[in-house]
């Protein structure tokens, strides 16, 4: 945004000071509608039993999730719930033989 407002002569600093400040609000609108099912968003909190597990293993089918190829994506995840405060944490949920997820 300097760059814009700030190099040549073509606004006066005061102006450049003022569009900046309104590009910077215009620019933190866009973050309102972001949502993550788990953590909430600006207006609303989480959603009721919405995980990690559930929001990241949605890009792998049943199938990828046995096979074990979405075994990193889980331990990320949980990795990802442990992050939480205490009273927010999920049951830990493990990967059974087979590609089954339980919770412990």
């Amino acid at each position: 945004t300097q760059a814009i407002f700030f190099k040549g002569v073509s606004f006066p600093t005061y102006d450049g000071i003022s569009y900046m400040g309104a590009m910077i609000i215009g620019v933190t609108l866009l973050v309102l509608p972001i949502y993550f099912p788990m953590w909430g968003g600006m207006f609303f909190g989480p959603k009721e039993g919405a995980t990690e597990e559930d929001y990241y293993l949605s890009d792998f089918t049943e199938q990828e999730v046995k096979e074990g190829i979405a075994n990193s994506v889980i331990k990320f995840a949980k990795e990802a719930a442990s992050e939480r405060t205490a009273s927010r944490r999920p049951a830990p949920v493990t990967l059974q033989p087979g590609g089954n997820l339980t919770n412990v």
